[in-house]
């Protein structure tokens, strides 16, 4: 039996990540799905649609001239920068939104917590080119200088996977971006969302409930009356009922489906450090997660937001070369793919890394 070493074990996901990126970049019925115009790339140009979509998914942050170059060389082509950029303008954002959805649905959820995928979200904001087009569509108000973009992602915390995202002007209600997501939502399997104290609503809960989602929220004293009551007491760990009729929906000026909505929480109340009490609400049952249990959970929510540093500092997804809305949201997608791929990879070099010093030490003790 030949030998394989661990490391090359790990390869598979990545290999399986750029299989996925060279079929689906080849596929004409995708290349055709993707352009902007029936009658884009008909003629013999000397870039193909497969070349502008490595392009972009190879993009490392420079500017537009070195980045052509350097690509254009290893094709052993001549495209100047401005062919390039119109080149790219040719195929729509959507195949970068696509890819994302088929290569972070190619890698397997191997680390679950009870065999449940645990998914976060959060969002990033930051400035865009001062261009008349986004100018119009992205400046936050009258008074700003600049257009101003908001984007949230969902993220698989434990395979350190990004497996959607939306982008949009700013400011945005991160709470009806979030149940866009969940509409789109394509993981069959068992699934626990984790949210932090921006996103829970009433309509963001009834829309987990519908779609058979369980849940782990960390709530503002300000979200229910009802939970905020549960605060006030002894209680660690209780069963809270809610119900909004239509007098109430009205006062509340809270969003859901129908007049009259009632449903069940489940408080939790969690020890911090300093002595402070942190207040989560689930819908996951006593039996399956303790109250420990939720507090972990919950806890793992923290992963999202350094991988979003590391999206920001490392990959540089808030650094747009291009100008065009439809050029820097292909930026965008495809920053989250090489996103996927980088931490992929760092689980590599940390597996060889941990491998060298094992077997220094095994020699060592010889």
């Amino acid at each position: 039996m030949e030998y394989c070493p661990v490391w090359a074990i790990k390869m598979e996901p990545i290999n399986k990540i750029i299989d996925t990126i060279k079929k689906i970049a080849n596929d004409n019925e995708f290349i055709i799905r993707n352009k902007r115009r029936v009658q884009d790339f008909t003629r013999k140009h000397e870039l193909t649609p497969t070349d502008v979509i490595y392009f972009v998914l190879g993009k490392t942050g420079n500017p537009i001239d070195f980045e052509t170059h350097t690509f254009c060389k290893t094709l052993n082509k001549h495209i100047q920068a401005p062919a390039m950029c119109k080149a790219r303008d040719k195929i729509k954002h959507t195949a970068f939104k696509e890819l994302l959805h088929h290569t972070a649905n190619s890698i397997e959820p191997k680390n679950l917590y009870k065999n449940y995928r645990i998914t976060s979200f959060d969002g990033t904001s930051g400035e865009l080119p001062r261009t008349p087009e986004l100018m119009e569509k992205y400046r936050p108000s009258h008074d700003a200088q600049y257009p101003m973009f908001h984007a949230i992602a969902e993220y698989d915390v434990l395979n350190c996977i990004y497996t959607n995202a939306i982008f949009t002007p700013y400011p945005a209600d991160e709470r009806a971006i979030v149940c866009k997501l969940l509409e789109a939502h394509t993981y069959v399997g068992k699934e626990i969302f984790l949210f932090d104290r921006g996103f829970p609503s009433v309509k963001l809960i009834q829309t987990l409930e519908k779609q058979g989602k369980k849940y782990v929220m960390r709530v503002s004293k300000s979200f229910l009356r009802e939970v905020n009551e549960f605060g006030k007491t002894q209680a660690k760990d209780a069963l809270v009922h809610i119900c909004y009729d239509e007098r109430r929906k009205v006062l509340s000026g809270a969003d859901f489906e129908g007049e009259e909505y009632c449903f069940d929480l489940r408080c939790v109340k969690i020890d911090l450090p300093k002595g402070q009490v942190e207040v989560l609400i689930t819908n996951l049952s006593v039996d399956e997660f303790s109250r420990l249990d939720v507090g972990v959970l919950y806890g793992l929510r923290w992963r999202v937001e350094t991988a979003f540093l590391d999206l920001k500092y490392a990959v540089h997804v808030e650094e747009f070369v291009s100008r065009k809305e439809n050029l820097i949201l292909q930026e965008f997608f495809a920053s989250l793919i090489q996103a996927n791929l980088s931490m992929l990879f760092v689980g590599v070099a940390d597996l060889v890394v941990r491998s060298k010093k094992k077997l220094v030490k095994s020699c060592c003790m010889v």
